[in-house]
């Protein structure tokens, strides 16, 4: 196994493991602990992990696509399986939010349950960003361009972010568009400012491929640096909601060499860890499902909201995280070992959700 594979699933099985962790402490602990200090550095670490997961994404994106290069910079069939793919991504985040038991009732819908629906999560934020970057790779076709176009956005997303929140975008484009541009309409992940950091995942993913993957020590070592430079510079001289991006991407860039260097010491890593990075996406549409619901199902939320100790909550993520590494390891298996056979489970479980919302 190479320095490379071991690197990414590192890191994104971290990453894995602090968003399932997350999600569940914040839907089942009860009210009365979630004051003092020990809670608010829970919720500092909680933000950075939306960052991180964005970040590996962007940045298993750029190692992806830097493999076949030649297939990807120009449009082939396998770019249009890609943006179907990422469309796919799109269409499952709106379905974790339809706001109905069935599609008849959208016609009934009233106003707040129409936002709730066209709210933003990080499912659209990945789908749409990646259409985006894939469409970057077309135009630029060079790999040099793409990282340094990748980055240009990155702080081009970043530094517009104030104009963008204070505009009412409502007033002048449809509900489900406008929402990708601001929070003021209940999206958790509109594209400003969060596909920055994908973008600069995408960024330093191809400053890996083409160089850090052969100086490992090096790369980590500038990582680490250019982590702690953009955290001194986001507390000094910004300010905002730029200061608290620039901060939160400093600060993963950092993880991110220190995961590098811890890597260049392991020589083998269990499966299961790679299981979970390449099903990073699967487990968070499921283990949404299971904490917070959905037109389909009851989720621990409704079931038991806000109530548990701190003991209980912690069996609850424990079994969270079993249930979720178990399903990584099994469903990868599966298509690896019977690509044929997985695909049917896709398309039957694919039919039955949506026969479950037409009757």
């Amino acid at each position: 196994m190479t320095h490379r594979v071991i690197f990414i699933d590192l890191a994104r099985a971290l990453a894995v493991v602090m968003m399932v962790y997350g999600h569940t402490v914040s839907a089942l602990l009860a009210r009365e602990y979630r004051a003092g200090p020990w809670f608010d550095a829970w919720m500092f670490q909680r933000g950075l992990t939306s960052s991180l997961f964005l970040l590996l994404s962007g940045f298993a994106f750029a190692i992806a696509t830097t493999r076949h290069w030649p297939a990807h910079a120009r449009v082939t069939p396998a770019v249009w399986r890609r943006i179907r793919r990422f469309g796919l991504f799109i269409l499952l985040g709106y379905a974790l939010h339809f706001p109905g038991a069935h599609i008849w009732e959208l016609p009934y819908l009233t106003d707040d349950r129409w936002r709730s629906f066209f709210a933003v999560d990080v499912l659209q934020l990945i789908g749409v960003t990646f259409i985006v970057i894939q469409l970057v790779v077309l135009v630029v076709q060079s790999r040099r361009a793409f990282m340094a176009v990748a980055l240009a956005l990155a702080a081009l997303v970043v530094w517009v972010t104030p104009a963008v929140w204070s505009a009412e975008w409502w007033r002048g484009m449809p509900l489900v568009v406008a929402s990708y541009f601001t929070q003021a309409l209940g999206s958790q992940f509109p594209l400003i400012p969060w596909a920055a950091f994908v973008l600069v995942g995408a960024g330093v993913g191809q400053i890996y491929a083409r160089w850090g993957a052969g100086h490992l020590a090096a790369f980590a070592h500038g990582f680490i640096a250019a982590g702690v430079v953009l955290g001194a510079f986001a507390l000094v001289a910004l300010g905002g909601i730029p200061s608290v991006v620039v901060l939160r991407t400093g600060i993963c860039l950092a993880l991110l060499g220190v995961i590098a260097h811890a890597s260049r010491f392991i020589n083998r890593l269990p499966h299961v860890f790679g299981a979970v990075a390449q099903e990073s996406l699967v487990i968070y549409f499921v283990h949404l499902l299971i904490v917070y619901g959905s037109a389909w199902n009851r989720g621990l939320v409704q079931i038991y909201g806000e109530t548990l100790q701190p003991l209980a909550t912690l069996g609850v993520v424990l079994a969270m995280l079993a249930a979720m590494v178990l399903l990584a390891w099994q469903w990868n298996r599966l298509k690896h070992a019977h690509p044929r056979a997985a695909r049917w489970v896709s398309t039957a479980v694919g039919a039955w959700l949506m026969v479950n919302l037409l009757f």
